[in-house]
């Protein structure tokens, strides 16, 4: 559409997630985003705590972009300083990521308090740390006075906010996460980025929100929405969910993180596909060890491990385009690996190698659609 029809569709459809120009699956993913919020928000105005129900938010950026870019000023931090309206919290910076060294972290943490959020987290900011915070009693030191045990249930709920997938995806982390997804459509433009604009909250609403011009009338919807928050939480609790936004675009930042720049440019060159959608190195078995020290000289990289490796050979194929699988199950003969006798090319013998198969799209389409089998003599015409 025209500059002309976008400022005409924005001006009729201002905040409006089921628009006539988005898609069935876009409206599907925005309303999943909005409950999402709504159950995370009634979770943190909720003091009660639950072991069972023992998370911590991770807000972090969808827009999906280069290892180590930086994203940012999208409302993450503010959805929590909204929140400081109506409970008290303590902020803390994550972009130290050494911030739990500081054995005095915590001397303003309180029962009083209702939040913590370390907000702005350092990509390498250890999540791990803070397991005991979220799930159990938290120790309070406090300068020239004992320290102290502040039970669970006394203890304030923790969030945090980065620009950055989580380095942990293992169960234990996932387990206490829960995970919060803001868009990219309040933005800041730079000459580094393809924006057309900045867009703040103030270019929707002309006002700081919650500032001096902040009306009585906005004041009591703001309550009664926290308040709608809190219910709604409370409704589906006894439902043991715990509602999260699609975890497509985060997947995906996650296992560009796990595969480097450089290994993608490697991967890119030695599973090379031609226009007949495949390629010397594609949808056949490959010994994974010739790749992996292919892989090495490449990059100079001599430390490397094959697990590493492995991780990123994984993040290849989940982020690239053209590839259907890695390793197809059916080739399996051993757990969930591909283990086959090939002649070692110095000493002749048949030694046991471990394999790596990488499956084109195009060739996933084809074994779903086998051409037709050649005519047989009674059939071919005369």
């Amino acid at each position: 559409m025209s500059p002309e029809e976008g400022a005409a569709y924005l001006a009729a459809h201002k905040f409006d997630i089921a628009g006539p120009a988005l898609t069935a699956a876009e409206i599907q993913e925005q309303k999943q985003c909005l409950i999402n919020k709504i159950f995370t928000i009634g979770f943190m105005m909720h003091r009660y705590k639950s072991e069972s129900r023992a998370w911590a938010p991770f807000v972090m950026d969808n827009v999906v972009g280069e290892n180590g870019q930086c994203n940012g000023r999208s409302g993450k931090s503010f959805m929590f300083r909204a929140l400081s309206n109506f409970t008290r919290w303590l902020k803390l910076s994550g972009r130290n990521p050494k911030l739990l060294e500081n054995q005095f972290a915590f001397e303003q943490v309180s029962k009083h308090l209702g939040i913590v959020v370390v907000d702005d987290c350092d990509e390498y900011l250890p999540f791990k740390q803070f397991y005991d915070n979220i799930t159990s009693d938290i120790t309070i030191n406090t300068k020239n006075v004992s320290a102290y045990t502040l039970t669970f249930q006394d203890a304030p709920k923790f969030a945090f906010t980065t620009n950055y997938v989580p380095k942990e995806f293992d169960g234990s982390s996932v387990g206490r996460m829960l995970f919060v997804v803001f868009s990219d459509y309040y933005h800041q433009r730079t000459e580094d980025n393809d924006y057309l604009e900045t867009r703040q909250i103030r270019t929707d609403f002309n006002k700081d929100l919650f500032g001096s011009a902040y009306t009585e009338a906005e004041w009591e919807a703001d309550i009664n929405f926290v308040l709608q928050c809190v219910k709604f939480y409370l409704s589906v609790a006894p439902l043991q969910v715990k509602i999260e936004p699609q975890m497509g675009n985060i997947i995906f930042r996650k296992y560009l993180r796990d595969m480097s720049d450089n290994f993608r440019e490697w991967a890119e060159g030695y599973f090379s596909v031609d226009e007949n959608g495949c390629g010397d190195n594609l949808n056949r078995e490959i010994v994974r060890e010739d790749a992996f020290e292919a892989y090495k000289r490449f990059s100079g990289v001599s430390k490397i491990t094959m697990q590493k490796f492995t991780k990123s050979l994984k993040g290849f194929c989940f982020t690239c385009d053209y590839i259907d699988c890695l390793n197809p199950e059916e080739l399996h003969n051993s757990g969930s690996r591909i283990m086959r006798r090939i002649e070692d090319p110095i000493t002749h013998k048949k030694v046991l190698k471990e394999m790596i198969y990488l499956r084109t799209k195009k060739e996933a389409e084809r074994l779903k659609n086998p051409p037709p089998p050649p005519p047989t003599q009674q059939e071919m015409p005369f």
